[in-house]
């Protein structure tokens, strides 16, 4: 009776290793490795965009916009992606919730520790 109890969990030892089971996690489109773009810089002479510079109170306002228990409306996501593209200089990734999520905790943190 043992000897077959052994054999059956050897079996399925063997089972797991050659097949490992395989967990996904977060977004796979953020674990991708992003190209890098080498580009020429522009002279602050030659730029023609208008630079946003947020305020302390757009900073408070697009916080509270983020993190509204209504959620977020869509004519305010281009202001809070603004206003964190200022903070962070990188784009708020809007498709992915994961990222949402980890993108809402790090304004937090940055909020609470000024």
């Amino acid at each position: 009776m043992e000897n077959k109890e052994l054999d059956r969990l050897e079996k399925l030892k063997l089972n797991a290793i050659e097949n490992p089971s395989k967990k996904k996690k977060g977004c796979t489109s953020c674990k991708k490795a992003k190209e890098v773009v080498v580009e020429k810089a522009p002279l602050p002479f030659e730029l023609e965009e208008e630079v946003f510079i947020p305020t302390s109170s757009d900073i408070k306002l697009a916080y509270a916009e983020l993190t509204s228990l209504l959620g977020v409306k869509d004519d305010k996501k281009e202001f809070i992606g603004k206003v964190f593209k200022f903070l962070f200089n990188e784009d708020f990734d809007w498709n992915c919730r994961s990222c949402v999520n980890k993108q809402a905790r790090r304004f937090r943190i940055y909020l609470h520790g000024k």
